[in-house]
C-alpha cells in the first residue's frame, strides 16, 4: 500500500448488513438478496454468496477501506423507512444501514480512515434530536435516498427537515445533504410508485414513459414544490450534494429520454446559481459511479461543470471499470481468462476504492474535485 494522499477522500462509500449478527443495525430483504443487482455487487467486491455474513461484510469493509490510498472514505448509512405518521418501517427497506455500524464498528477499527456519513429519515418525529447525536458523533454528511426511503421532496415534512439541517453543523457550518437524485437502480424502493421520488425535472417524456405503465404508473411528482423546498433550505443556509449530477446510468441521447430519466440539465442550473451566489447555501455534485462504459461517455459534460463544485466519489460497491487500460494490462487479462479467471473480463485488480480514484484522475488531471470534499467539511 503506498502513502495515502492527505486531502483526497472518497465521500461516498456504501456499506451493508445482512442482518444476521447485528439485526438492529441493518439488513437486506430477503426479495433484495435474490435480484442480480445484489448478485452483481458481490461479484464486483470478489465475494461468494455462500460467505456473506454480518462479520465478513463489516471485515470487508475496513480490509478495502484500510488497503486503499485514499486519506479518508465518508461510509453512508441508510436510515429505514418512515410512515408519514412517523413510524419505523423497517418491513418496507430492502436495504437499511444504522448510524451506530459505522460509528461502533468500521470508525471504532478505523479511526483515522473512516468517516461518518449519516442518515436520518425526514419524517422521524425525533428528527432534529437525532441530527444533533449525528453532529456530535462527527458526521461530515447527511445521505438521503427519496425513492428507497419513501419520502417525498414536495412535503412540508421534507422542508421542515431540510431547513433544519440548514442550521445543524460544526464550526459554524451547516452539516450538507447528500441527496440522491436522478435514476435509482442499486438500492430498489418496496413501492415502486415511489420511484419518481428522486427526480427534480418531469418532462414530457416522463409523462408519457409513465402513462404507458398503465397500472404501474409512478408517482407524478410536484416538481414546482419540490424547488420551492430546496430553494428555501438554499436560502437558510444548507448545502447540498447532487449525486452522480442527476445523469442516467445506461442511456443518452435522443433514444436516452425514453429509456431513463435524467437530472443533469437541473443540477447544471443549480451549480450555476451557486457561482452567481443566488442563495445563502451551496450546491455541489459527486462524480461517484462514474468510472462506466455507460457514464464514460458524459465526462466531456462534466468537465465543463464548475470544477470548485465537484467531488470524488466512488458509489462502491457499484462497479468502476478500467476505461484507460492499455494494450499490455489487456493481454494480462486476456491470459488469466484462459486460465480459467473469468472475473477478469470485468473486475479490476487491486483495491476497488483506488481504481475508482485513479481512472478519474487519469481522465480529469489535476482536476480540484479529488481535493474539495476535504474542503468543503
Amino acid at each position: 500500500m503506498g502513502e495515502p494522499d492527505s486531502k483526497i477522500i472518497d465521500m461516498h462509500m456504501h456499506v451493508g448488513l445482512l442482518g444476521d449478527k447485528w439485526p438492529y443495525w441493518g439488513h437486506f430483504s430477503d426479495w433484495y438478496r435474490r435480484q442480480i443487482v445484489y448478485k452483481l455487487f458481490l461479484f464486483y467486491s470478489r465475494v461468494d454468496e455462500k460467505n456473506v455474513s454480518d462479520l465478513f461484510l463489516r471485515d470487508m469493509a475496513i480490509k478495502t477501506i484500510e488497503s486503499s490510498n485514499l486519506s479518508k472514505v465518508v461510509c453512508l448509512a441508510l436510515d429505514p423507512v418512515y410512515d408519514a405518521k412517523g413510524n419505523r418501517r423497517t418491513d418496507r427497506s430492502n436495504v437499511w444501514v444504522d448510524n451506530d455500524f459505522i460509528i461502533k464498528e468500521l470508525r471504532k477499527n478505523l479511526p483515522d480512515k473512516v468517516l461518518l456519513g449519516a442518515s436520518v429519515h425526514p419524517y422521524d418525529p425525533q428528527f432534529l434530536n437525532r441530527v444533533r447525536k449525528c453532529v456530535d458523533e462527527e458526521a461530515v454528511v447527511m445521505k438521503w435516498l427519496p425513492s428507497a426511503q419513501q419520502f417525498d421532496l414536495a412535503e412540508e415534512k421534507t422542508r421542515d427537515a431540510m431547513l433544519s439541517l440548514a442550521k445543524v453543523g460544526r464550526n459554524e457550518k451547516p452539516l450538507p445533504l447528500l441527496l440522491h437524485i436522478g435514476p435509482e437502480f442499486a438500492i430498489p424502493t418496496t413501492d415502486e410508485k415511489t420511484s419518481s421520488y428522486d427526480y427534480l425535472s418531469w418532462s414530457w417524456t416522463d409523462k408519457l414513459v409513465n402513462f404507458l405503465r398503465g397500472r404501474k404508473r409512478w408517482h407524478t411528482p410536484g416538481i414546482r414544490k419540490v424547488h420551492e423546498n430546496i430553494k428555501a433550505a438554499l436560502d437558510e443556509g444548507l448545502t447540498i450534494i447532487f449525486a452522480h449530477a442527476g445523469l442516467p446510468y445506461f442511456s443518452s441521447g435522443l433514444l436516452g429520454r425514453f429509456l431513463e430519466h435524467s437530472d443533469f440539465k437541473t443540477v447544471e442550473k443549480y451549480l450555476t446559481g451557486t457561482i452567481k451566489e443566488d442563495f445563502k447555501g451551496r450546491c455541489y455534485t459527486d462524480v461517484s459511479a462514474f468510472c462506466t462504459p455507460f457514464r464514460h461517455k458524459f465526462f466531456s459534460e462534466i468537465k465543463k461543470l464548475p470544477p470548485e463544485l465537484l467531488l470524488l466519489g466512488s458509489d462502491f460497491p457499484t462497479p468502476a471499470f478500467e476505461l484507460s487500460a492499455d494494450l499490455a494490462e489487456i493481454l494480462e487479462d486476456f491470459k488469466a481468462v484462459l486460465k480459467g479467471q473469468l472475473y477478469r473480463i470485468v473486475v479490476p485488480q487491486g483495491n476497488l476504492l483506488d481504481v475508482n480514484c485513479r481512472e478519474l484522475q487519469k481522465a480529469f488531471p489535476g482536476h480540484p474535485m479529488f481535493t474539495n470534499f476535504s474542503k468543503l467539511i
